[in-house]
């Protein structure tokens, strides 16, 4: 039996054991099915077949091809899935190491190495899965570069919101106090953030890709409600024609990162506001379970395709939802790395009937008592808050 025949009558056990291999990896959590693992093996083997299949004179088997795709090999695709899901590039070459000893182990142990043919099986089945292999770490190496890029986009685009709000308060500091804009100090003061936003404005253009790897962060212990309630107020203050709500029950103290998570609050508001419906209401609602806390943002607007969902949180994601001229896709990325820095994780649902919801799970040290809050309204225990209280809206 030639090894093309052999891996097409083995195909199973040869993604059965290549899946169980794969899904020991680190660190593998679930962002890959088991179905788009099979998906990818099931392609490259697929591909691999095809060509050992393929006519060749004794110089191809000689010298390795000069080509270096295998058409219809997944190889570019599984690269980059497997760098998205965080895998090393380590970790992704095992894979392929992995698939060449469970294909040449199982024809080994069925005899048929032993025939004429099986020497020129073997080298075009290795300069095939070489290809394959070559595809997926250059796919993987491109990514990794471009994520490096990011360390610059990620400083703009949390410099961008708090730059904004202090321009606006300086503005509005101008028209209630006349006097002000006389005033040497102040006037400075609005040029010095007027030439800072071109500034922003040009790392953004430059960064397109973004920092892989888990973002530092400094656990204090905090009441997260103190802390929504505040994102909520200056970002109300930035999309005055928005509704802001904020519905908190239980105790959500815990140890997690204020600065951290504060750009998470702000970034999943922000993005709510730009890409949601036009003057909707905004809620932020707050969930304690057991050890953890569920932060919640939900809003209306165009339904996210499911398709979609999976990438939002790419550097670069801009689906069918987004609107023209939305920065990129920084602001989602940030969310998911701070929840992955805090080892908590991010999820969103969108369909026509719920709205969009972007939920993001935070472990919390358990025992801990829960601190005042800001605003309370209703029963203990169960707070909603209007940011337009606050800000005198």
């Amino acid at each position: 039996m030639r090894l093309a025949e052999f891996i097409e009558k083995n195909h199973g056990r040869i993604v059965d054991a290549w899946q169980q291999f794969a899904e020991m990896l680190p660190p593998f959590d679930g962002q890959t099915s088991t179905a788009e693992l099979r998906a990818h093996a099931g392609r490259m083997l697929d591909a691999v077949v095809d060509d050992v299949r393929a006519p060749r004179s004794a110089d191809r088997i000689a010298a390795p091809t000069e080509r270096t795709e295998l058409r219809g090999s997944g190889g570019s695709e599984h690269g980059l899935q497997r760098h998205a899901a965080g895998l090393s590039l380590v970790a992704l070459t095992s894979e392929f190491r992995t698939l060449r000893a469970v294909v040449l182990r199982l024809w080994a142990g069925a005899g048929f190495v032993r025939s004429p043919e099986a020497f020129d099986d073997l080298v075009v089945f290795n300069e095939s899965l070489d290809r394959i292999t070559g595809e997926a770490v250059l796919a993987f190496t491109q990514a990794t570069e471009r994520d490096r890029a990011l360390v610059m986009g990620i400083v703009a685009h949390d410099l961008r919101g708090p730059l904004q709000t202090a321009s606006m308060a300086a503005h509005i500091l101008a028209h209630r106090h006349p006097q002000l804009g006389e005033d040497d100090t102040t006037a400075q003061l609005r040029r010095s953030l007027a030439r800072m936003a071109p500034m922003v404005d040009d790392l953004m253009g430059v960064a397109a890709f973004g920092l892989r790897g888990s973002m530092s962060v400094r656990p204090v212990s905090m009441d997260l409600t103190v802390l929504a309630a505040e994102i909520a107020s200056e970002v109300a203050a930035e999309f005055p024609a928005h509704r802001f709500e904020l519905e908190a029950r239980g105790p959500h103290v815990g140890r997690w990162d204020r600065a951290r998570l504060g750009q998470l609050i702000s970034n999943l508001l922000r993005n709510a506001a730009t890409h949601g419906e036009p003057q909707g209401v905004i809620r932020i609602v707050l969930r304690g379970a057991d050890d953890r806390v569920v932060l919640s943002v939900h809003n209306r607007g165009p339904v996210i395709p499911e398709a979609e969902c999976a990438g939002l949180f790419s550097p670069t994601a801009r689906g069918s939802a987004a609107k023209a001229g939305a920065h990129l896709g920084l602001g989602l990325f940030i969310v998911r790395e701070i929840a992955r820095g805090h080892g908590g994780n991010v999820a969103v649902t969108s369909d026509a009937e719920h709205g969009t919801v972007f939920s993001v799970a935070l472990p919390t040290d358990a025992g801990q008592q829960e601190t005042p809050g800001a605003v309370m309204n209703g029963a203990a225990g169960d707070r909603t808050w209007d940011p337009a209280r606050m800000i005198g809206n």
